[in-house]
């Protein structure tokens, strides 16, 4: 087996691992529909290389997934916690200011 080089090169084998990817394991294991998910034998090839069943890529694939949108939902609540900082501080200020204004009208 030659090393991937990023050019995808039909062989027996990879194609009955992609067949068995998407039909055993994508449509049959986890429900999608055919089509509802691509398989782009390209961005297969290399766990293939890497000796991983189509199950194990596939799940390794979900788990990547899962991971990335657990760190975006983390940086979402992170600037969310920022934003919610500057608009206390920035009210407060302005209050600081408000105050001390109409401190000084009153007198």
């Amino acid at each position: 087996m030659s090393a991937w080089n990023g050019v995808y090169e039909p062989s027996v084998t990879f194609d009955a691992w992609i067949a068995e990817l998407d039909e055993d394991v994508i449509q049959g294991r986890y429900g999608y529909e055919p089509g509802e998910f691509s398989v782009f034998p390209e961005v297969w090839r290399p766990m293939f290389d890497q000796g991983l069943t189509p199950e194990d890529a596939f799940r390794r694939a979900l788990d990547a997934a899962a991971e990335g949108r657990a760190e975006r939902e983390q940086e979402r609540a992170e600037n969310w916690r920022r934003i919610q900082a500057e608009d206390a501080a920035l009210i407060a200020a302005h209050r600081a200011v408000g105050s001390a204004s109409l401190s000084g009208e009153m007198k």
